[in-house]
């Protein structure tokens, strides 16, 4: 027998102009309250204003794609996640790990 789950595939969804501007406020809250409100939390307000920015870039790159045409971004993951951040202790890991080493574009060019 085949098991049934109620579990759907997430779809990359292009936002209306008011759902962009909500996913955008709600990452931006996220990223503040992870920056100023968790254990890691620097005392110095430079630091957690940079903290802030890091962490909003991070997220923004995992959830969401802009479109500067249309003014408008697409959702490329599912923003469940951002609820659960926004009452974290602690800064998830996967954002606090850096983007890992890429591979350098190998060249076409015959050697002679």
């Amino acid at each position: 027998m085949k098991k049934s789950t109620n579990k759907t595939a997430f779809k990359k969804k292009l936002l209306s102009k008011g759902d962009t501007n909500q996913i955008y406020r709600n990452i931006n809250s996220v990223a503040y309250h992870l920056a100023n409100n968790t254990v890691q939390a620097s005392s110095e307000a430079k630091a957690r204003t940079k903290k802030y920015y890091e962490l909003q870039r991070a997220i923004r790159t995992l959830f969401v794609a802009y479109d500067s045409d249309k003014k408008r971004a697409t959702l490329i993951a599912d923003t469940s996640k951002l609820d659960t951040w926004l009452k974290a202790k602690k800064i998830p890991s996967t954002l606090l790990s850096k983007a890992k080493n890429k591979a350098k574009p190998k060249s076409n060019a015959k050697r002679i």
